[in-house]
């Protein structure tokens, strides 16, 4: 007895319509930029660190 998969492309395209009245879109894209934030100070963070040498506190 086989098992049929979804094409991930088609279960996103499902999963997606499903929950999209549930979601906050203002509120969903407000978290979505700050995290781009925190990630990009993260990453400039990081840059001015030399590899493997952190300093201790």
């Amino acid at each position: 007895m086989g098992v049929e998969a979804l094409d991930p492309a088609e279960l996103q395209r499902l999963v997606l319509a499903a929950v999209a009245p549930y979601v906050d879109q203002a509120r969903l894209d407000t978290r979505i930029a700050e995290e781009e934030l925190q990630r990009g100070r993260l990453r400039a963070f990081t840059e001015e660190r030399p590899a493997g040498r952190l300093r201790s506190g």
